[in-house]
């Protein structure tokens, strides 16, 4: 959109929702299988948005990694990192270099469905510095603002009084109100900006939206923002209790019948009894005799076993629900059970009722992948890797090397402590001689990466897969502290992966990381085929930048 920038608030800094938001940052929370956050996105790209800025505090990483440079949605993000929670309008302040001209915000933990290009207009046509966007309806608990009848703003209205109006977090500014806003200190957008800009004679107008708007404050809100989508894709008026259905519900699968919708990859045994409206995700397995529905989401990569019964709930990535378990009005997220109504929480410790698994494609195929590829490479490699060894072997006295890594998680159920990874050597070809001088073979060895070639046998061994993370020292895995980053451990380790296709031999550990925190985040088989196709072109870059010397 012309002369409007965009700025996405994902700094997860509130602690709603908890303890599901420890360990998801709230703008990730799955909508029918969808980070809410797409939403705003998407929504914005349809009304125009090429570019838009991102702040980001909790678990900016995950959120990170998830979205990337948003090329996927058609559009740029620009990730604006804060290391302290300055509050939603701290965060604006924060943006103040990217932010020159009028400037929507739109909160990326909510549901809004707003049509902005009509906000803007009363927004130009009355010449106005500050817009908010409010509804008239809201859950309780929620702040409101009272406007008198011109639709300004004349007071704030705090929780437990009777506002005219709620505001939705969407905001249309011009960039002179971030003159306002204290640097560096928490200061919040309707609690602080808002008075400053009344006290100091700046009218604050008021835009009435008519879509859908919830805020996902509570657990209830939670599920009534999952059966809303739901319904609104169904065209299932009754269920949407009177309030206005989605513009753009978006559910990735495919609908099987009325109000049931299944994800790629899935494995749903015949006597399964489906009661709508129901979600299913890519890659899962749901057993014999197991009820789901009504308004159940199921995300991607669970696991459902044996006459299992589900309703009214969501079940979160990777979760394993056990034989025999009874699930009603509940949010499931690995071992963790949260009520919608009480918000009442349990982990259950006993993994056959409740667990983490592994997504489908980390079971048989991908081994049988691996050791079918990575015994071809060792055929066609041979030419070199021979007279490698016979030289080493003449020259050295040694023709191969261990190293200790660190990798994954193996229990495929119930991820662990650090300390629980799995620890394993490398083979690789012997570069240095007994006193830990680099040999010049080595050196060419090195420089070359030739040395690394012995890494195939731990591919066919399953230490390592053909496309994973990067094998870390367990040095560099002490150094590993924010959730966002133990997130790596959720993949084993690679030959090659995202962090050889974009670092280079000396990026810093922060820069491995993030390469394999947004990996994890995005893979499946057909992301680990193009990265392994771009595998030799990558190791042709590292080639050319590094000086080559021959042995002697």
């Amino acid at each position: 959109m012309e002369n409007v920038q965009a700025i996405l608030l994902a700094t997860g800094e509130t602690d709603k929702l908890q303890p599901l938001t420890a360990t998801v940052p709230s703008p990730m929370l799955p909508i029918t299988d969808r980070p809410v956050m797409l939403y705003a996105i998407e929504l914005l790209a349809r009304q125009g948005f090429k570019e838009m800025a991102v702040s980001l505090y909790h678990l900016a990483g995950d959120v990170e990694a998830y979205l990337g440079n948003g090329q996927r949605w058609g559009v740029t993000l620009n990730y604006l990192l804060q290391r302290d929670a300055w509050g939603s309008a701290g965060a604006l302040k924060w943006a103040q270099p990217a932010l020159n001209q009028t400037f929507v915000v739109m909160p990326a933990d909510v549901l809004v469905d707003v049509d902005l290009e009509a906000a803007l207009a009363q927004h130009r046509q009355r010449q106005s510095k500050a817009t908010v966007v409010v509804h008239h309806f809201a859950t309780d608990g929620a702040p409101g603002v009272c406007p008198d009848e011109n639709g300004r703003i004349q007071s704030t209205v705090t929780n437990g009084s009777h506002p005219t109006v709620y505001p939705t977090g969407v905001y249309i500014f011009e960039p002179e109100i971030l003159n306002y806003i204290p640097a560096r200190r928490q200061f919040g957008i309707l609690e602080q900006l808002v008075p400053a800009l009344l006290e100091a004679g700046i009218a604050v107008d008021t835009y009435q939206m008519s879509g859908y708007w919830n805020r996902l404050a509570t657990f209830q809100d939670y599920h009534a923002a999952q059966r809303h989508v739901l319904y609104s894709a169904w065209g299932h008026a009754e269920g949407l209790e009177g309030l206005p259905a989605l513009n753009f519900p978006s559910l990735e699968g495919r609908q099987i019948a009325q109000g049931i919708w299944v994800g790629r990859n899935h494995m749903i045994h015949p006597s399964v009894r489906l009661s709508p409206p129901i979600f299913i995700g890519q890659n899962c397995q749901i057993g014999s005799d197991v009820e789901l529905g009504p308004e159940v989401v199921v995300g991607s990569n669970v696991v459902i076993d044996e006459e299992a019964t589900i309703s009214r709930s969501t079940i979160l990535d990777h979760t394993y629900v056990g034989q025999l378990v009874n699930i009603d009005g509940r949010f499931v997220n690995k071992n963790l059970i949260v009520d919608k109504v009480t918000a009442e929480s349990t982990r259950v410790v006993d993994q056959f009722l409740l667990g983490q698994v592994n997504s489908l494609v980390d079971n048989r195929f991908q081994r049988l992948w691996d050791v079918s590829f990575s015994l071809l490479l060792l055929l066609l490699t041979l030419v070199v890797t021979v007279p490698v060894s016979l030289l080493l072997l003449l020259t050295n006295g040694r023709i191969f090397e261990r190293v200790e890594r660190v990798g994954g998680w193996p229990d495929a159920l119930l991820a662990g402590s650090v300390m629980d990874l799995q620890r394993f050597a490398l083979w690789r070809f012997c570069v240095r001689k007994k006193d830990g001088r680099t040999t010049r073979l080595g050196r060419f060895l090195k420089n070359w990466e030739i040395y690394r070639l012995p890494e195939l046998w731990n591919v066919l061994k399953g230490d390592l897969r053909l496309v994973g993370v990067k094998p870390l020292t367990e040095e560099d895995v002490r150094q590993i502290s924010d959730v966002w980053q133990q997130k790596r451990h959720e993949s084993s380790p690679g030959f090659t992966g995202l962090w050889y296709i974009q670092t280079r031999p000396d990026s810093s550990l922060d820069e491995i990381l993030i390469a394999d925190a947004y990996y994890v985040a995005t893979r499946n088989w057909r992301e680990d085929l193009k990265l392994l196709s771009q595998t030799p072109a990558a190791w042709w870059r590292r080639l050319r930048r590094s000086s080559i010397p021959m042995p002697v």
